[in-house]
């Protein structure tokens, strides 16, 4: 089985679409952020999860979502996410964004991170053990805003031909590190792992 969670009016073929608003006829109905959410799903059955422009909006029940997320997805099974990037106006813009979510808020997530961290840190957060929870980060990207999107381009041909210095590299990741704007989203793909 295949969910597209926060399907809104985003429907997709061969998809069970999740959302909260019956407006946009989803096949179930379920308010994604409920503290005691449970998903209409048996455990282990989902093979794919699509939460494109969804995580934004979860508040006080995110780490239940997680969970629940966790508990539906077979070992392997693919999270495609995508949520506004936390330095663009369009994620602060919007009043009904709830939290930001970056790649290290997704690789808490996973007890493989979590346990680097203890390692080189001593210490972190320790999320996906405390909530029993596993999804290792296999990709990430970003969409960029129009106005940057000529440079980012050219930076992109650049670099595969061997034709950035390291200065320029550090000027480039200073940018994505401090600059608002300059990507729009955030894209990235979780593995849920689980013991067999």
């Amino acid at each position: 089985m295949k969910v597209n969670l926060g399907s809104g009016f985003n429907r997709i073929d061969g998809f069970v679409n999740v959302d909260d608003d019956p407006l946009v006829n989803p096949d179930y109905i379920v308010n994604l952020d409920d503290v005691n959410i449970k998903l209409p799903f048996e455990d282990n059955t989902v093979e794919e999860i699509v939460a494109h422009h969804i995580l934004e909006h979860i508040g006080t029940g995110f780490i239940p979502l997680m969970q629940e997320i966790y508990r539906v997805c077979k070992h392997g099974a693919i999270i495609d996410i995508h949520v506004p990037h936390h330095f663009h106006e369009a994620y602060y813009g919007d009043p009904t964004h709830k939290r930001p979510i970056t790649i290290n808020t997704m690789k808490a997530f996973s007890k493989k991170f979590n346990q680097e961290n203890v390692k080189k840190f001593g210490g972190g957060s320790g999320i996906a053990m405390k909530y029993n929870v596993d999804f290792e980060m296999i990709w990430y990207d970003f969409k960029y805003d129009s106005f940057y999107q000529g440079m980012v381009d050219n930076y992109k041909q650049r670099i595969e031909a061997g034709q950035v210095s390291d200065e320029e590299q550090f000027m480039f990741t200073r940018l994505m590190r401090e600059a608002t704007n300059v990507a729009n989203d955030t894209m990235m793909k979780l593995v849920v792992i689980k013991d067999d």
